[in-house]
């Protein structure tokens, strides 16, 4: 990096470093390094007013090592006890920026002597995260700074994910998300179906988000937290919807009269009514209202009830009810996710006519394809500074079946059988390979659990798969004679064809 030399950028450096003379340590050992201050300022926040912040962007060499895109912030501090607001004001400093900087790492600089202490602690619940410490007594060497950085960024574990992903960390998924995208502001009702951890949830979120700016408020509801049938959940959905509808509401200043008005607990025509009113007032300024429903098969659990015939009417006449809004509401819809289609699928519902058949359009997160498997693991293995050959990315894959918690999972693995104290990691063919039946150990109960589900909604799907693995010859004719069971094998992603047979995915063999 060339040295700066807009005659602002250089007074503005002369003041922090009278104000912070570790500053210039800093700048002398990142110019040893090929790297520069390209940026500083006192920090914007009146409470913080003492306080600064500067911007290094590093040499090439360092940001192909690390996995380093854009420049890194530095906020200084005088104090010697740092407090956890003075840190989060820290991290509000990156939101404040007109330019793209690194928002997953942040050094801070302050004469604390606890300072790594309290850094290491307020980060560990973002595990993504690293604020790194540049203390008084830091070694001044340059090789010491980079020392620094290795063993915060080589700390990191990306793969490992447990909670749905959004944003940056989010993969793949762009064709599903433009079609669900386009279904939301043609008023089409859509399902989300796949695999328990396929990446459903992650799905809505990323929608979510992205209908945000397009002045559409979402409402993702999830199912799992409210009772099942037998017991009737009609009466508690329904005071959330009004409740999470009345919080996101407010949270824009929109109109929330109707909803107000209501008692906590409405009747479906009670809330039907209040919310069409409601959407009439809210159409003319463009404000349109998805409603999400998370892990649907918890309204449908065909172990328990029988779904076509049961005596849960209720479940039917809501989804009736939102499918009349639908109808008569131009900024209005909703949207079902969760393993089960047979909520779509079903000519009857619990005693009535079923109304989302053959009206909602399905569609199923199936298994990565390789080349957003090869995507992911490539740009997350960069951000933590490692390389990942062709073949180790076969092997990846190969062994996971391009399911998403599992190929993060098994990822995740292989990185914690990395050196750290090296200055390139490389995942090879055989470091996969090497840790491949320990993590078959590991993950074994999660993959039964994930059939075991399948076999509680998909019973004929479950004996096609038994079929398949214990009897292959005789699959393709029992196949045959179950088209739409064969069709969700494949959209779930738990069997494959190649040429002119079918095999079960590699993820089964985990079990």
């Amino acid at each position: 990096m060339k040295q700066p030399i807009h005659p602002d950028l250089l007074t503005k450096m002369d003041e922090l470093g009278r104000r912070f003379p570790e500053f210039e340590k800093h700048r002398a050992a990142l110019r040893e390094l090929g790297s520069q201050i390209v940026f500083a300022r006192p920090s914007k926040n009146p409470k913080f007013a003492d306080c600064a912040v500067a911007l290094v962007r590093f040499s090439g060499a360092i940001e192909a090592g690390f996995g380093l895109t854009r420049e890194l912030l530095i906020f200084y501090a005088p104090h010697h006890d740092l407090q956890v607001r003075t840190y989060e004001a820290a991290l509000a400093e990156i939101q404040t920026m007109d330019r793209k900087i690194t928002p997953d790492i942040i050094f801070v600089s302050a004469p604390d002597p606890r300072l790594r202490t309290k850094l290491d602690d307020w980060s560990s619940s973002t595990p993504s995260l690293r604020a790194i410490p540049l203390s008084q007594d830091m070694d001044p060497n340059a090789m010491a700074f980079i020392g620094l950085i290795r063993d915060y960024v080589y700390s990191r574990d990306l793969f490992y994910e447990t909670t749905p992903v959004r944003g940056a960390r989010f993969f793949g998924r762009r064709t599903l998300l433009q079609s669900l995208r386009d279904d939301v502001l043609s008023q089409r009702v859509s399902g989300v179906f796949g695999l328990r951890k396929a990446g459903k949830t992650s799905v809505l979120f990323e929608l979510a988000d992205q209908m945000r700016q397009e002045k559409v408020i979402p409402i993702l509801l999830d199912l799992e937290a409210f009772p099942s049938p037998p017991e009737d959940p009609t009466s508690e959905i329904l005071a959330d919807l009004r409740r999470r509808c009345l919080e996101e509401l407010r949270d824009r200043k929109l109109r929330t009269k109707e909803l107000a008005e209501l008692s906590t607990s409405p009747s479906i025509v009670e809330f039907k009514t209040a919310l069409q009113a409601l959407l009439r007032r809210l159409a003319p300024d463009g404000i349109q209202l998805l409603i999400m429903l998370d892990e649907i098969e918890y309204l449908t659990p065909a172990d328990k009830v029988d779904i076509a015939e049961g005596d849960m009417p209720r479940i039917a006449q809501l989804l009736a009810s939102l499918r009349s809004l639908v109808q008569e509401a131009s900024n209005f819809t909703f949207m079902l996710a969760g393993l089960t289609s047979a909520i779509i699928e079903s000519g009857r519902l619990y005693g009535r006519p079923n109304p989302l058949f053959s009206w909602a359009k399905a569609y199923y997160v199936g298994p990565f394809a390789r080349d957003e498997a090869d995507d992911l693991a490539l740009a997350t293995g960069a951000k933590m500074g490692i390389e990942i050959e062709e073949k180790a990315l076969e092997a990846l894959f190969e062994a996971s079946g391009g399911h998403a918690f599992l190929y993060r999972n098994f990822a995740s693995e292989v990185v914690g059988a990395l050196p750290t104290e090296v200055f390139r990691r490389i995942i090879t063919r055989p470091l996969v390979l090497s840790r491949l039946m320990d993590w078959k150990a590991q993950v074994g109960g999660h993959i039964s659990e994930m059939v075991q589900h399948v076999t509680r909604y998909y019973s004929t799907e479950s004996v096609l798969l038994d079929v398949l693995r214990e009897y292959p010859d005789e699959f393709l004719q029992l196949a045959e004679d179950e088209p739409q069971a064969l069709r969700h094998l494949l959209d779930l992603g738990l069997v494959r064809k190649v040429e002119h047979h079918y095999e079960l995915n590699s993820l089964l063999d985990l079990v």
